[in-house]
């Protein structure tokens, strides 16, 4: 049972706020001490998984749950950053009992204001490349580090249609998977991590550690939303299941006898990574549809480094590979799975949708989405950070806990400036010709991004 600690003095709370994120941030080539005007992104280049992650260290560190969906959902709208100073006093105020004390959460924080720290020049970019590039070679050690899934077969007969998202992370599938979210005829829960696993004990077993338990979050929260039941029934619900070693096909029919006429939608990014995964799509369900989510490689590879995927994710924090290099590889090799595999589909039951699109004219990719789907738009889809009951943007207990992109609740609405953020970043192509190869292939040019100031 988890206690309030009471009278913790502020300078405690900072000392061992600031000991947590020094600790997180071993690895990190920091030039100066940790100080409460640090600003978590800005000085420290913090991101979402990051926060996740001190978010539990400081509730282990207080013996306490301190509400930190306040502060991400009711301030963070408009918060692009966090002082260390910030931070503390949010802290601190939640250790105290008494409301009249308490300071709310949009009150404590202020529009980022520029780091005083100098800015890293973009010319460091190039020196700090790696000098590792990706190359068939590379490829083929890549594809030899992901353990091959030994899936029994169930002679059961298949399941309802299904539509799958298929697309490496940070592709900007938590947006998708929210606007459909957002129609009525469509269940689409966070992320289920069910078809790579025979059974439920199987998934438990190789989920349950502590970096990665969240990822066991989208089958609770789909209870929940499904059954009108609490956390505490949900979370006994599945233990049952677990315990009957309850295979994850009959487990998928389950979740799809309970949401009645809608269509279950299944993001989960990991599913490319593995050939034999989206094989049993095919095996498992009646006409699965495929939506072939596909994002700039910069985009992607920016969005992964910055929110260090691999350290949070199975099959990614036990390799040889350094971030950039991985994130190229597991760009690459997804893509390269997934078109492979619909190849096999017959294209009435495929799409492909770029993110930038998505972000760029919603309202036209969500009305060609929809007509792949044989849906009619509701407008609903097109304002994803509303309804956010009905969308489940939050895990069962809290947000930290949401498998998924937790930065998607630091936005107000859809960012068209997304698209292209990355080319702040990167000064120079650093890509593969194999991985322009499918690059192009996929409709993104090489030679534009040569012509763009700074290439």
């Amino acid at each position: 049972m988890l206690v309030a600690t009471d009278n913790v003095q502020a300078l405690d709370v900072q000392t061992k706020i600031i000991a947590l994120i020094q600790a997180l941030a071993q690895d990190y080539d920091l030039d100066e001490p940790i100080e409460p005007t640090t600003a978590l992104v800005a000085d420290l280049g913090f991101a979402s998984l990051d926060f996740v992650q001190l978010v539990v260290d400081i509730e282990a560190a207080f013996n306490r749950k301190l509400g930190f969906q306040a502060l991400l959902v009711e301030a963070g709208s408009y918060i692009e950053d966090i002082q260390v100073g910030a931070l503390t006093t949010f802290v601190q105020q939640q250790l105290h009992s008494d409301p009249a004390q308490q300071v709310a959460p949009g009150d404590l924080f202020k529009k980022a204001e520029k780091s005083t720290k100098a800015e890293k020049p973009k010319e460091a970019e190039r020196s700090e490349r790696s000098e590792k590039a990706v190359n068939a070679d590379v490829v083929t050690r890549f594809r030899q580090t992901i353990r091959a899934r030994q899936i029994v077969a169930d002679d059961s007969g298949k399941n309802a249609q299904a539509i799958f998202v298929l697309c490496p992370p940070r592709s900007g599938s938590t947006l998708l998977r929210v606007m459909l979210a957002g129609h009525p005829q469509l269940f689409s829960p966070p992320e289920l991590y069910l078809l790579m696993y025979n059974d439920l004990a199987q998934r438990r077993t190789e989920l349950a550690r502590e970096a990665n338990s969240h990822l066991l979050e989208g089958t609770i929260r789909s209870i929940v939303e499904l059954k009108g039941v609490s956390v505490e029934t949900a979370e006994q619900m599945m233990a049952d299941y677990e315990q009957q070693q309850m295979s994850t096909k009959q487990f998928y029919r389950l979740l799809q006898e309970w949401m009645g006429d809608r269509r279950l939608v299944d993001k989960t990014p990991l599913y490319p990574l593995d050939p034999g995964i989206l094989s049993r799509a095919e095996t498992d369900f009646v006409d699965p549809l495929y939506i072939h989510l596909v994002r700039h490689p910069y985009g992607t590879i920016r969005s992964y480094e910055e929110s260090k995927l691999d350290r949070f994710v199975p099959a990614m924090y036990e390799n040889p590979f350094e971030r950039r290099q991985l994130a190229e590889l597991t760009w690459l090799v997804s893509h390269q799975n997934i078109t492979n595999f619909l190849q096999k589909v017959p294209q009435q039951r495929w799409l492909q949708l770029s993110f930038e699109d998505l972000v760029s004219q919603p309202g036209t990719a969500i009305g060609n989405l929809c007509d792949f789907l044989g849906l009619a738009v509701d407008p609903v889809m097109l304002e994803p950070y509303t309804h956010s009951q009905q969308r489940m943007l939050s895990g069962s207990r809290d947000l930290t806990r949401m498998p998924g992109d937790l930065k998607f609740h630091l936005h107000k609405s859809i960012d068209a400036a997304a698209a292209c953020r990355w080319q702040q970043f990167f000064t120079d192509d650093f890509l593969a010709d194999m991985t322009w190869q499918m690059a192009e292939s996929l409709g993104y040019s090489a030679a534009e991004v040569h012509q763009l100031a700074g290439f």
